[in-house]
């Protein structure tokens, strides 16, 4: 089978393209990159005035299944992926039964494979139910598939036991995806501490229960040289940190997901618990300070936090659970372009930080690349197409979105994983036939 992809812009960070080229796939591998290519046998897809991307990559979502299909299943989590142009996921572990043993991920691969329409990858827990007492099995995980250990939703609480996971860390060379939260200076905080507090009169979380842990951390890995990740950054202090630490030349990547740069904590007024999330949204000097950070290519990734969650568990109220999250597939790329659109970025830092970057920390290879031979994971979208959010379209289960209404500009077209469209304008167009 041939598909020729005509007259689209590809930008292909991994290889330093972006040019109007057309691309074509000979049995689900890329064959061409070039101007002009002319196949009869093909079936031509126009894309003009589309840029043609490597398949999005998510290291940071949640997709439940196993006993919570309220919440998702890996059949609508990955629906919902594919809409936005996720063709790779890493999956983190805090699921019930938690993934911290070699049973589990055979269990994950299992059902991955009888209904997930994109490519998934489980993380393990980086301890033990994800207490923080005892490091898990890392080689067993690793050789069972795991492509990442995280306990996240918890912090590690100790610092010698931070040190052991990151010394452990080099043993398997995989990396570890931090939570950084101490929850004792969290409290029964539910949104930023700043004007909400009094305008509400709710209980705030301040960044610094954020920041003391990222600071640890931080110091620690300038000692040890482990892998590390940080997840969700969410202050202009975290990328205060970021910023001072790879200036020391320490070695650990970061990530932001679109809450943390796209709106203030006005969003919460509005949207009540669906705009309830960890980290909070915050206020204007923290969003500027976010979006400082990608201005100066501090951030390695950006991710979703796919974290959906059943209307019953939320329609008490942003009091009413103690819960955080929101669902985030279909509308990260858009978020992500208006960094583009306001200055902060262009287009191949933001698709480098959606698809190479996240592939490489996972250590998987042949993603996030349009590489001649590689596998033709790739996703087209049109940066200037308007659309407005209605949660009633989207294929997750989860509507704990705080955008329901709002216009966003740029939308996935095609996704295409191994040679095969599998979603058109958010229209499924194949079921599930094999494991990706």
């Amino acid at each position: 089978m041939k598909l020729l992809l005509k007259n689209g812009r590809v930008i292909d960070p991994a290889n330093d393209v972006d040019d109007f080229l057309d691309l074509l796939i000979v049995d689900g591998k890329i064959s061409k990159i070039e101007k002009n290519i002319i196949d009869e046998e093909a079936i031509v897809e126009d894309v003009s005035g589309q840029i043609v991307a490597p398949g999005f990559v998510e290291m940071h979502a949640h997709l439940r299944d196993f006993n919570e299909p309220q919440r998702e299943t890996f059949y609508t989590g990955t629906s919902s992926a594919v809409c936005g142009g996720y063709t790779s996921i890493g999956v983190m572990p805090n699921s019930d039964p938690i993934i911290d043993n070699v049973k589990m991920v055979e269990e994950f691969f299992k059902r991955a494979k009888e209904s997930a329409l994109c490519r998934l990858y489980p993380f393990g827990a980086v301890t033990v139910g994800r207490k923080g007492e005892e490091i898990v099995d890392m080689k067993a995980l690793k050789e069972a598939g795991v492509v990442a250990f995280s306990d996240d939703g918890n912090a590690i609480k100790e610092a010698v036991m931070m040190r052991d996971i990151l010394e452990a860390t080099k043993e398997v060379d995989l990396v570890v995806d931090l939570h950084c939260e101490d929850k004792a200076y969290t409290g029964k905080g539910v949104v930023n501490a700043g004007k909400l507090v009094k305008e509400m009169n709710l209980p705030g979380i301040s960044s610094v229960a954020e920041d003391v842990e990222i600071a640890r951390n931080l110091i620690i890995q300038e000692e040890i040289n482990g892998h590390m990740h940080i997840a969700h950054l969410g202050s202009e202090r975290s990328i205060d940190l970021v910023r001072l630490f790879k200036q020391r030349g320490v070695n650990f990547t970061c990530e932001l997901i679109p809450h943390q740069f796209s709106r203030t904590e006005e969003i919460v007024k509005e949207k009540g618990v669906r705009a309830k999330v960890k980290p909070p949204f915050r206020g204007v000097k923290d969003v500027e300070g976010i979006r400082q950070g990608i201005k100066e290519r501090l951030i390695d990734v950006i991710a979703t936090d796919h974290c959906p969650y059943a209307d019953s568990e939320i329609e008490g109220g942003i009091t009413a659970t103690n819960l955080f999250g929101l669902s985030g597939f279909e509308t990260t790329l858009p978020l992500a372009l208006e960094m583009v659109r306001l200055g902060y970025a262009d287009y191949s830092y933001i698709i480098r930080c959606m698809t190479v970057n996240p592939a490489r920390i996972m250590r998987l290879a042949n993603r996030g690349t349009l590489s001649i031979g590689a596998d033709a994971d790739i996703t087209v979208f049109d940066p200037n197409k308007k659309w407005v959010v209605d949660l009633k379209e989207f294929k997750s289960k989860s509507s704990n979105n705080p955008y329901d209404g709002d216009e966003m500009i740029g939308k996935v077209t095609l996704t295409i994983i191994g040679g095969e469209i599998v979603c058109r304008d958010w229209n499924i167009l194949k079921q599930v036939e094999k494991a990706f």
